[in-house]
């Protein structure tokens, strides 16, 4: 695999980045809080300024504290967002200590909601002058107390401080806070709120920690996908985006959807007639030249097989004489911006690859069947085409054969090819070595030529449940990098479509993904997903913690303290017993269970139940994580290729004891390699994954009688043993501590069982983990002992919502908890919301009532 790490280049500037701050959306103490200086306060001169953007967020209630900054006695400067009374007035309040200094509405500053701007308050402790600045507009107060304003504590959101207790914030992001010096013109802090780090963010000029609680990073909108939509349709739907309204077209028969990723808002029309071609592969585009999508078929004696869509008369605007079986599956497609014709290329039909090239010219309403010349592809299908200007086009990638023959050699296909629409000719640009994992890619890719890149969705021909994976490759050279999660889908060859296109307004990268809704299923899911652009890889997000430097006369007493702790850990170690893991009788992924005994859980298990302080750990739940002996994150060292393996290692060493045979992992891992290239393959991999190790801890993968298991040591935390534990604690039982049910909510609060894995071989795992907590869970939360305990209950019910987001038992139990906590209004929320996803997906009405479900009877 040839993996390129692109420097941050020209889209730097065009990265999204700051703190967004969790308002009336969620329950108080989950709302955001950040300090700038949490370990005492800040000292500085007598002259300075405290500048931030900022932008607040329309649709939420516009009110609430945005920042206080308190002095060592108890008094504070603090900015407030609320509405002038009687009116829908949006106005910004500074106040010293309860009293108001300045009051400004909106339109007086020029502030917009969801737009930046900058605000800065400079405080003159010696002149007693506080002045505020919003935009253009400043604001300046004699304040005679303010001599001790040079020792302070800066505080955002959520606010704790003295027993201040502040809940009311309001949906706000903030970003680049900076302290000047005044009077020697210089800058001491600079918190960009960018990059973070575990607990919040360090300061650019002298690292500086900050502290957040509860945040919501902006910049994670570059990894991480979000889901806008997702609906089931009838089989072999139709899609294509509109760039001009930023929508996604979507047809299937007899119903025309439109939704817009703007605002949001789906619109569905009924169809007058409905067009008989639902055999068919994606053949919808949209056409910027008349503005309409276009719905085309491959039979080129007959004007009508290329229909454009009338969105008033919500008819297409001709009907085709009959349907004919599809040719030309996961062709390539575009219309030229230079000539305004479709040209469709490759595609794969009846046992056969192609690598025709079909054109249709609008105005003569012409067909033309032709090849290019030069570099040829050869015959394929499942590859990616974008514009490289308007009359060049990329195509990378691909399955097929070389004579066109499915039964003939048909293998993967990794190279870039240039070709120009105008001659046809087209030129190999480079081959990409063969990676560790075959894939194949989305239809579209989207080409950067400021960077000289171009991003494409990758994913297994060979499985059904896979995963989408975007990754980013080189124009100039067959290199490419791992980027952002990944995206699960069903993929049924013929059944499935993958697309990815860019929305230059907004800045967003988009993926459309279909798939059956399960095996055998007439019904496709269709999901939509944006993420911010450029795109970046996870290991982008994090801030490098700062190395504190030493004076130089403690080194020789610091390195005889550090030589001694290391000889008595080592000391320590050599005397403990290796933990082998192991389990009970054979049948279930959360059957077996570790083999520590109960005298020692608490000193494996206890001590490490707070993950800012874990080292030595392997995290299943929320995501697969690794920390190693540093507590540092080294999860992105695993590939694709090595986190299956270990996991696969480690969750079948739980099931049965004996771990997984050789055999198997090549079924699983190395389907299409022979026996040679497969062991091969392994020992590569098992020799990497024992390297990184190293670091982790006591970690040992071996293999006897060719199976392969994982041996993890006493100094090793991983989630998954202690849930598998814990669940053994209290299944079945009457009697049971309550510390471990509220060990095994904390683990398990922190999200799904591995999932950003969509593989088919975990399937089997999750379902029989889900099923087996389900139950126990369930059981537990009629236990009179934990109904005693209201927030307990809320917290076990969100649990179990992870693995069953439809349960109406959790729903009962959380709703009615929250109204005996006196939070009527979260937990009318909480029913309103399950009845609206339960009406998305069955198509009907949640028919328990509101006051039944929180009814104890």
């Amino acid at each position: 695999m040839a993996l390129f790490l692109f420097a941050v280049c020209s889209h730097a500037q065009n990265l999204q980045y700051g703190l967004n701050f969790k308002s009336y959306e969620v329950e108080k103490e989950k709302r955001t809080s950040l300090n700038l200086h949490p370990e005492k306060p800040l000292s500085l001169p007598s002259r300075y300024t405290v500048s931030f953007d900022i932008r607040f967020n329309s649709g939420i209630d516009p009110f609430g504290y945005v920042f206080r900054i308190f002095d060592e006695g108890g008094r504070d400067i603090s900015l407030l967002l609320n509405i002038v009374k009687n009116t829908f007035v949006s106005r910004l309040v500074f106040t010293y200590s309860a009293e108001e200094l300045f009051g400004m509405t909106f339109d007086e500053v020029g502030m917009e909601f969801d737009k930046w701007r900058n605000i800065s308050i400079s405080i003159d402790t010696k002149q007693a002058l506080v002045t505020v600045t919003v935009g253009d507009k400043e604001y300046s107060k004699v304040i005679t107390e303010l001599g001790a304003f040079n020792k302070i504590n800066v505080i955002f959101g959520r606010n704790d401080h003295l027993g201040s207790q502040i809940a009311d914030i309001p949906s706000m992001t903030v970003k680049n806070i900076r302290i000047y010096d005044d009077q020697k013109k210089i800058l001491l802090y600079e918190w960009l709120l960018k990059k973070y780090t575990e607990n919040g963010a360090y300061d650019e000029i002298n690292h500086k920690p900050a502290t957040v609680d509860n945040p919501d990073w902006v910049l994670d909108r570059h990894v991480f996908w979000e889901k806008h939509v997702s609906f089931v349709t009838g089989r072999n739907t139709q899609m294509a985006y509109n760039p001009d309204d930023n929508e996604i077209g979507i047809f299937n028969q007899a119903l025309f959807y439109k939704y817009n990723l703007t605002s949001g808002e789906m619109k569905i029309d009924t169809l007058k007639s409905i067009v008989p071609w639902g055999s068919q592969s994606n053949n919808m585009l949209y056409d910027p030249h008349t503005g309409s999508y276009v719905y085309y078929m491959f039979e080129f004696e007959k004007t009508t097989n290329v229909l454009h869509y009338d969105p008033e008369a919500k008819a297409w605007d001709r009907m085709p004489d009959k349907t004919f079986p599809p040719d030309y599956w996961h062709h390539n497609r575009l219309i030229s911006k230079h000539d305004g014709k479709m040209y469709l290329l490759g595609g794969y039909g009846h046992h056969k690859y192609k690598n025709d090239v079909h054109i249709y010219d609008f105005l003569t309403k012409e067909w033309q069947k032709t090849q290019l010349t030069g570099d040829t592809p050869p015959p394929h299908y499942l590859s990616g085409l974008g514009e490289l200007d308007d009359k060049q086009v990329l195509i990378f990638g691909g399955y097929g054969s070389a004579t066109g023959n499915q039964s003939l050699a048909p293998h993967f296909f990794y190279d870039l090819y240039k070709v120009n629409t105008e001659t046809l000719e087209s030129e190999k640009l480079w081959t990409l070595d063969e990676p560790e994992t075959n894939f194949v890619i989305s239809n579209s890719i989207v080409i950067d030529t400021a960077t000289r890149v171009f991003y494409a969705l990758a994913y297994s021909l060979r499985q059904f449940y896979a995963s989408l994976c975007l990754l980013k490759f080189s124009i100039d050279k067959p290199q490419y990098e791992v980027l952002s999660d990944s995206i699960p889908i069903n993929f049924e060859d013929t059944r499935s479509y993958v697309d990815l296109f860019v929305d230059k307004k907004n800045n967003h990268l988009i993926a459309l993904v279909s798939g059956p809704t399960a095996l055998h299923s007439q019904d496709d899911r269709i999901s939509i997903y944006t993420l911010a652009y450029p795109p970046l890889a996870k290991s982008e997000l994090h801030q490098k913690t700062a190395i504190k430097k030493f004076k130089t006369g403690l080194w020789v007493p610091l390195l005889f303290i550090m030589a001694a702790c290391v000889i008595l850990a080592v000391l320590i170690y050599n005397r403990k017993k290796r933990t082998v893991l192991s389990g009970g009788e054979p049948g279930g992924a959360v059957e077996s269970r570790t083999s520590l005994p109960d005298d020692k859980y608490e000193s494996v298990v206890e001590e490490k139940t707070d993950e800012a302080t874990l080292c030595r750990s392997v995290f299943l739940f929320g995501g697969f994580r690794v920390m190693d002996k540093n507590r540092r994150d080294v999860t992105k060292d695993f590939t694709p290729m090595l986190k299956q393996l270990f996991l696969l290692i480690l969750l079948y060493t739980y099931k049965n004891r004996k771990g997984i045979s050789s055999t198997k992992l090549k079924e699983i891992l190395w389907y299409d390699k022979n026996e040679d290239r497969a062991k091969n393959n392994r020992g590569v991999s098992v020799r990497k994954l024992r390297h990184i190790f190293e670091n982790v801890g006591d970690i040992q993968i071996k293999n006897e009688n060719s199976y392969w298991t994982v041996e993890l040591g006493r100094d090793v935390y991983c989630d998954y043993s202690t849930v598998l534990y814990l669940m053994d604690r209290l299944s079945g039982k009457e009697r049971f501590e309550m510390v471990d049910l509220r060990k095994l909510i904390s683990i398990l609060s922190g999200g799904e069982f591995l999932p950003n894995l969509q593989v088919e071989w975990v399937d089997s795992f999750k379902a029989d983990l889900s099923n087996s907590l389900l139950d126990i869970l369930l059981n537990l939360s009629k236990n009179e002992q934990v109904l005693k305990d209201p927030q307990l209950c809320v917290d076990l019910a969100d649990v179990i919502f992870i693995h069953d987001s439809l349960n109406e038992e959790a729903l009962g139990l959380k709703c009615a908890m929250l109204v005996k906590m006196g939070r009527n209004k979260l937990s009318k929320n909480v029913y309103e919301a399950f009845t609206k996803e339960y009406r998305q997906l069955f198509g009907t009405d949640f028919v328990s009532t509101f006051e039944r479900i929180i009814s104890p009877n």
